[in-house]
C-alpha cells in the first residue's frame, strides 16, 4: 500500500474542513484515495471573509484527479451533527472515516466570556461531537472498522488565560478519546488526536496585522521558536487514520513544537549556557 492508494475505497468526513488545518487533511486524504465529504458552515466562512472556500477546495481536489465533494453543515444548530451523517450517507455512502475538525473558538479571558461565548464553545466543540461519534460508532463497530481522529490543541495540556473554555472543550474531547479508543480497541476502530500548537491559518490571521507583534509572538509560542504549517498536520494525520494503522489508538500526537513540554522561564528560550557550549 502506498501513499497515493492507501485510502482507496475509503469514504471520509472531516468538519470544519473548508479552511486552515482540516482542509489540508482533506486534501492529503483525497489524494491518498479517500472520497471526501468537505463539511463546512456557510455562515462561519463568510463571517472569516471566505465565502465560497468549500466549493473552491472541492475544485481544486478534483481537479488533482481527487473525489470530494461539499456539505453544508452548521452544527452549532441543534440536530445538525445527525442530519449530517444522514446527507453523507446518502449523497456519498457510509462514513468509516471521520475527521473532527470544527471548532469555536472565543478570544477572551475567562470572566469576560458571555453565556453565549461559553455555550456556543460547548455546543460546536463538545456536544456536536459527541453526537457525530454516537451517529458513526454503532457502524463502525458491526462492520469491524474505522477511523477516527480529532483535532485538539495543545490547550489541552497547555492553556492559554486568553482562550480558557475552548481550551477546557479540547481537554474534555481528548478525555471522551482515550475513553472511547479502550471500548472500541477490539472492533478495529481506531480513535485519535492530534493536538496542534501555533498553526498559521486564517484563524490567527489578526495576529499577523502588526507584523512586528506577530513575530514577538511566534518566537514566545513554543521552542521551535516559528508557527507551524497545515501541511505539517497531515502526515501525523494519515498515519492515525489509514487503514494498515490497526495498533495505535488513544493516542495524542503533539504537532507544536515542542509546546506542550512545560518549560521554566530559564529554558523558555532554549538558552544554552556560553560555558556549556560545545561540551559532551
Amino acid at each position: 500500500m502506498t501513499a497515493e492508494t492507501g485510502f482507496t475505497g475509503r469514504t471520509a468526513l472531516v468538519t470544519g474542513a473548508s479552511r486552515g488545518i482540516a482542509a489540508a487533511i482533506s486534501g492529503g486524504l483525497a489524494a491518498a484515495g479517500a472520497r471526501v465529504v468537505i463539511s463546512y458552515s456557510a455562515k462561519a466562512d463568510a463571517a472569516a471573509g471566505h465565502a465560497g472556500a468549500a466549493e473552491a477546495l472541492v475544485a481544486e481536489i478534483t481537479q488533482a484527479g481527487g473525489q470530494a465533494m461539499a456539505i453544508e453543515s452548521d452544527i452549532a444548530e441543534p440536530g445538525a451533527p445527525e442530519r449530517l451523517i444522514a446527507d453523507c450517507a446518502r449523497e456519498i455512502g457510509v462514513i468509516d472515516t471521520l475527521v473532527l475538525s470544527a471548532s469555536a473558538q472565543v478570544n477572551k479571558v475567562f470572566w469576560r466570556q458571555t453565556p453565549t461565548d461559553i455555550a456556543t464553545q460547548l455546543q460546536v466543540n463538545v456536544t456536536a461531537n459527541v453526537a457525530l461519534l454516537q451517529a458513526v460508532l454503532p457502524r463502525m463497530q458491526a462492520e469491524q472498522y474505522g477511523r477516527i481522529l480529532t483535532i485538539g490543541s495543545v490547550q489541552e495540556v497547555a492553556p492559554g488565560a486568553e482562550m480558557p473554555i475552548y481550551a477546557m472543550t479540547k481537554a474534555a474531547l481528548r478525555n471522551l478519546v482515550e475513553n472511547l479508543a479502550v471500548q472500541c480497541a477490539r472492533d478495529n476502530v481506531m480513535i485519535n488526536n492530534i493536538a496542534p500548537g501555533l498553526i498559521q491559518t486564517d484563524r490567527n490571521a489578526f495576529r499577523r496585522e502588526d507584523r512586528a507583534g506577530w513575530q514577538e509572538f511566534v518566537r514566545s509560542a513554543n521552542p521551535a521558536g516559528r508557527a507551524g504549517s497545515p501541511e505539517d498536520v497531515v502526515r501525523p494525520a494519515l498515519f492515525l487514520l489509514a487503514p494498515d494503522n490497526s495498533f495505535t489508538t488513544g493516542t495524542t500526537i503533539y504537532v507544536a513544537g515542542a509546546a506542550q513540554v512545560a518549560r521554566s522561564s530559564s529554558d523558555a528560550a532554549c538558552a544554552v549556557s556560553p560555558a556549556l557550549q560545545g561540551a559532551t
